[in-house]
């Protein structure tokens, strides 16, 4: 029987530069959410999240709020830096949807924002979908934001929902 050798051992990918801003995420967050509801009026919850480091490629969390209405919702999400195809990738599950969002990701040129989009269910026509963009600002090393928009029929973008992190 052969020993793996050095070499061999440490094969596998190393993080880039691009995946250092993953870790300005990492951490444990209080969260303060207000979503557009589809009468037009707005409501609040709160929730934490907490993201930790997966071998310097990924960041994922794991968060808890309540749901407009009330009601307990869970989600968990994964962020990373896909070297083959050189694009910022990332999913998220929740307990409130069955749909496995996939995203693609750009940074912009500054470093505070990273944008994803993706394509999801309609959120107000059954069985067609729609673009949605998830948009996080790091507005500094204890606050960022979430805010997410879908594109309307007529290409328009309607913010649905802004969440504020502070860190716990």
């Amino acid at each position: 029987m052969s020993t793996a050798t050095e070499e061999q051992m440490e094969m596998g990918t190393k993080p880039l530069p691009e995946h250092a801003w993953l870790n300005k995420m990492v951490g444990e967050w209080k969260t303060e959410t207000e979503m557009m509801m589809p009468d037009g009026s707005t409501a609040r919850a709160s929730g934490t999240e907490s993201i930790k480091n997966l071998g310097g490629l990924w960041a994922y969390a794991e968060g808890h709020g309540e749901m407009p209405g009330g009601g307990p919702f869970t989600y968990y999400a994964g962020l990373g830096y896909d070297v083959s195809f050189k694009e910022y990738r990332g999913f998220r599950i929740m307990s409130a949807s069955s749909h496995l969002w996939k995203y693609k990701g750009t940074l912009s040129s500054d470093g505070k924002v990273m944008t994803l989009d993706c394509e999801g269910p309609n959120m107000f026509k059954d069985g067609e979908t729609a673009l949605y963009k998830d948009v996080f600002e790091l507005v500094d090393g204890n606050h960022m934001t979430l805010t997410s928009s879908g594109q309307d029929e007529n290409g328009n973008w309607m913010q649905f929902m802004k969440a504020s992190y502070t860190r716990a």
